[in-house]
C-alpha cells in the first residue's frame, strides 16, 4: 500500500505534478485522488488524504496549513486557463456567475474586476457551463480545461493571469500542495520528487504530458506544449511568494479572512 494519500485537481495543469505517482501505482509512495477545489480542503480536514494540491486561498484562510516546498501551479502574465467572459465591457458588469469548483479564482476575479474597472458585481456559483453561465449573468468565470478550452468569440475576455500581473507586476500562484500541520517531510520529498521533470526540463517526460495533455483537452500539441513550458511555472520560488503575499494583502482590503500565511514544508 502507499505511504501516502494526496487529493489533487482533476486539471491539465496538474499533470505534470502527480503523472509520476500514476506511471507506477503498484509501487508509488504516493496515492493520488482527484477532486475539484472547493471540494478538497474537507477531504484533508477529514485526514482522508495527506496533502492537497487546491486552490492557493486555502492556505490563507485557514490557520494550521501549510505548504510542501518548492512546488506549485502558478504563472507570470497570461495563464490560458483561468480567464473572465463577459457580454459587455468589464466597468460595465453588474452581474457574475462564478465557477463553482473554484475558490481563488473567483476571488481573484472580484479584486480584478474592482481595482482595475470600479465593477462590484452581484455574484452567485454556477456550474462551469460557459452558455447556461452567461444565459444567467452578464459574465462568468471559468478555470481549468473549461477555462482553456471555451469559445470565446464576440465576448471580452479577461485573463485573470495576465490582469493580475499587469495590476501588480508579480506572478500569481493559483494552487500549491497544502497539508495540515503534521504534513510529513517525507511526502514533500515524494512531491518534489515528482515534479522534477517539468522543473528540469525533461523533454522525454514532457512530450508524454504533452499527450497526456491534447488526449483530455483535444488542444492541439503545440498549443499544449507552449503551455507546459512558456505559460505555467511549477516553481515555487521568492517572487511566487510575494505574489502569494500581495493576494493576502488584497483579500485581507476586501474584508476576506485571510489572516494565515502557511509555514513552508522543506523536503526531509
Amino acid at each position: 500500500m502507499p505511504a501516502f494519500k494526496v487529493g489533487s485537481v482533476p486539471y491539465v495543469n496538474a499533470i505534470p505534478l502527480v503523472h509520476g505517482f500514476e506511471m507506477w501505482p503498484d509501487s508509488s509512495p504516493v496515492e493520488v485522488v482527484y477532486e475539484v477545489p472547493s471540494a478538497l480542503p474537507s477531504m484533508l480536514d477529514a485526514r482522508h488524504v495527506d496533502a492537497i494540491l487546491v486552490s492557493s486561498i486555502e492556505a490563507l484562510r485557514k490557520p494550521g496549513r501549510t505548504m510542501a516546498a518548492g512546488i506549485c501551479i502558478g504563472s507570470e502574465g497570461p495563464v490560458e486557463s483561468v480567464r473572465l467572459f463577459s457580454q459587455v465591457p468589464f466597468a460595465e458588469i453588474r452581474t457574475l456567475a462564478l465557477d463553482q469548483s473554484s475558490m481563488t479564482s473567483n476571488a481573484l476575479g472580484m479584486i480584478l474586476l474592482s481595482d482595475l474597472y470600479g465593477a462590484e458585481p452581484a455574484t452567485e456559483p454556477a456550474p462551469p457551463d460557459l452558455m447556461g453561465m452567461l444565459d444567467a449573468a452578464d459574465a462568468c468565470i471559468l478555470i481549468g480545461d473549461a477555462g482553456m478550452t471555451a469559445d470565446a468569440s464576440q465576448l471580452h475576455v479577461l485573463d485573470l493571469g495576465e490582469a493580475w500581473t499587469c495590476l501588480t507586476g508579480l506572478p500569481f500562484v493559483w494552487a500549491a500542495w497544502i497539508g495540515r500541520t503534521d504534513l510529513d517531510p517525507r511526502l514533500a520529498f515524494h512531491l518534489a520528487m515528482a515534479a522534477r521533470d517539468i522543473l528540469l526540463g525533461d523533454e522525454a517526460a514532457i512530450r508524454e504530458f504533452v499527450r497526456l495533455g491534447a488526449e483530455r483537452t483535444g488542444l492541439a500539441p503545440e498549443v499544449v506544449h507552449r503551455y507546459y513550458t512558456q505559460t505555467m511555472r511549477y516553481r515555487l520560488d521568492d517572487r511566487m511568494l510575494d505574489g502569494l503575499r500581495e493576494f493576502q494583502r488584497r483579500l485581507l482590503a476586501r474584508g476576506v479572512p485571510a489572516h494565515h500565511f502557511p509555514s513552508i514544508v522543506q523536503p526531509g
